[in-house]
């Protein structure tokens, strides 16, 4: 390939006036201030091919082609089936999926790892939702060789997600057996003095924990989280080998502080005492731009302390010393929930969501339909996001205002009755809150599933699915399809959880109306069935909300 320097993502008026461009959407600051119709930007897929030149092309041709390399097959085969506009990043044809599919129906791991990058990383999102992995993976995947641990780590990723209720199945020994070789060659590489310091190294880990999360939310039978814990744990141990000195990229800052939100995520999860980072790696985070994602991950890591705090401080025996612990726990966590409520405060007006006017549901085409809407929507509730990332944000700041308060509530239960009349007025707030984040969720389950309920197809129009939408807005782009058929399902597990873990099968106070935790239980079940996500035969059914925990790393 011909190197022809580092490509411009900004858009044709910022290039043209030779200005940095702020790449912000729906339109850059530059060409707002200016009062210019902003173009746009250049499709990712355009800039990561615009080394293959005319010359470099013919070359090729002249020589006999060689099918080894996974890496290049699926550059072959995304620019191939990229001629038709935008495809790559916009998904504004939807055939191009079958187009790749056709290219690759013999050779899986390079069909997912095509579809991988088209339907989970290169969807073009809002700057301000960016808190993860993966939107490093691509520059990183270019340069890596075919046999290398970040090359096989992301085969298997791509293989263990890929496909649906109908060809989810078969990928997996297939995706066990890359992941496999990924380790091997993980293994080694950490072992290497040169290789262990590479930013390669540390997406190859931070992908086998992504693995790992994948199995254990699609298997019911094995779903051993003790595994993500112990990539985690290398994540951040590899963090403290590479020190300082070897964090100053732009490309290993992001990559450092998507481990820190990654243990963050895992330590509130589990109830765990997050871990601060040492002095000389937070300095390194004060460099990172400071997007609501990252803000609302910062104002959040507490919420870990509370909850370990409290999984050891409940199920002590009263005592004046145990009712002390508790009193002052109930005031840490308002202090808290106080801190994460000042988030919203932030964010653009762009940001904020609006009601849906329309939603055509398949009984309105049909009368013969059996399918009822709330199937769909709950209690006639639908709202919609500037894109799907901006929903994800959102319900991560509801799931965890509901449960800062479902621990204000245990711990004034466990106060009992002579703390009643103290507390009174805090508990009717805290579960006016967790309704109010709970209605929301529940609200943002339309947008991004649509009327989608089973596995199969990309971009959702080819199979009739439709979606919420303002009427004099139109309805959804193409690009949300896409992007709501691919990840939709897997945005919603984490708050849905959070949603049934508030009704009253839980042990903790019920906050949520009658019926409410069921229907986000049954919306899991939905999202099952769209992604398969099953257990082995006879291993018996548990409760969808007590196996299902995901945050996708995006």
């Amino acid at each position: 390939m011909v190197y022809q320097g580092k490509p411009s993502t900004g858009c044709a008026n910022c290039r043209k006036r030779k200005i940095k461009c702020d790449e912000g959407r729906p339109a850059c600051f530059q060409c707002t201030k200016t009062k210019r119709t902003c173009p746009g930007y250049v499709p990712s897929f355009d800039l990561v091919l615009r080394d293959q030149t005319k010359a470099i092309l013919q070359k090729a041709q002249r020589k006999k082609p060689v099918t080894s390399s996974t890496n290049q097959l699926c550059a072959s085969a995304l620019r191939d089936s990229s001629q038709a506009p935008y495809y790559a990043v916009t998904g504004l044809s939807n055939q191009s999926p079958r187009a790749v599919s056709n290219i690759f129906h013999e050779i899986p791991e390079q069909q997912a790892i095509c579809a991988f990058f088209l339907d989970f990383v290169l969807l073009p999102r809002h700057p301000d939702t960016v808190r993860g992995h993966l939107e490093h993976l691509l520059p990183l995947y270019q340069e890596a060789s075919p046999d290398s641990a970040l090359s096989l780590a992301t085969t298997s990723v791509a293989l263990a997600i890929s496909g649906n209720g109908q060809t989810r199945q078969p990928h997996q020994p297939l995706a066990r057996t890359f992941f496999g070789r990924a380790i091997r060659k993980t293994s080694a590489a950490i072992k290497d003095p040169i290789e262990s310091i590479k930013d390669e190294t540390l997406m190859a880990v931070l992908l086998l924990g992504l693995f790992e999360r994948i199995n254990a939310t699609s298997d019911v039978s094995n779903p051993h989280p003790e595994k993500t814990a112990v990539h985690n744990a290398g994540a951040r141990a590899l963090i403290k080998h590479r020190g300082r000195e070897n964090c100053k990229s732009p490309l290993a800052i992001g990559l450092t502080f998507a481990v820190r939100t990654q243990l963050a995520e895992y330590a509130i999860e589990e109830a765990i005492v997050f871990k601060r980072c040492s002095d000389n790696l937070t300095a390194m985070f004060q460099q990172l731009p400071k997007n609501a994602a990252g803000r609302l991950t910062a104002l959040t890591i507490n919420i870990a302390d509370i909850r370990s705090r409290a999984k050891s401080a409940l199920p002590l025996p009263r005592s004046p010393a145990s009712e002390t612990e508790v009193y002052e726990l109930v005031e840490y966590a308002i202090s808290i929930d106080l801190l994460v409520s000042t988030w919203p405060e932030s964010l653009p007006e762009e940001w904020r969501w609006m009601p849906a006017t329309h939603f055509d549901l398949p009984h309105q085409a049909s009368q013969d339909s059996s399918v009822p809407s709330s199937v769909f929507q709950y209690l006639d509730s639908k709202d919609i996001y500037l894109d799907l990332w901006v929903l994800s944000i959102w319900n991560q700041y509801r799931s965890a205002r509901i449960k800062i308060q479902a621990i204000i509530l245990c711990c004034i239960n466990w106060l009992g009755p002579s703390y009643e009349a103290q507390w009174y007025w805090r508990t009717v707030y805290a579960k006016m809150i967790a309704q109010g984040m709970a209605d929301e969720i529940c609200a943002s389950v339309p947008f991004a599933l649509g009327t989608k309920t089973t596995g199969g197809g990309s971009g959702g129009r080819s199979q009739g699915v439709e979606y919420p939408y303002i009427a004099d807005k139109g309805k959804v782009s193409d690009e949300h399809r896409r992007a709501a058929s691919a990840l939709g399902g897997w945005h919603l597990l984490d708050p849905l959880r959070t949603c049934v873990r508030a009704g009253p099968d839980s042990k903790d106070p019920t906050v949520l109306r009658p019926g409410q935790s069921a229907w986000c239980a049954g919306q899991m079940e939905r999202i099952g069935r769209m992604y398969a996500m099953q257990g082995q035969q006879g291993m018996g059914e548990r409760n969808v909300w007590e196996r299902h925990s995901f945050e996708f790393p995006l």
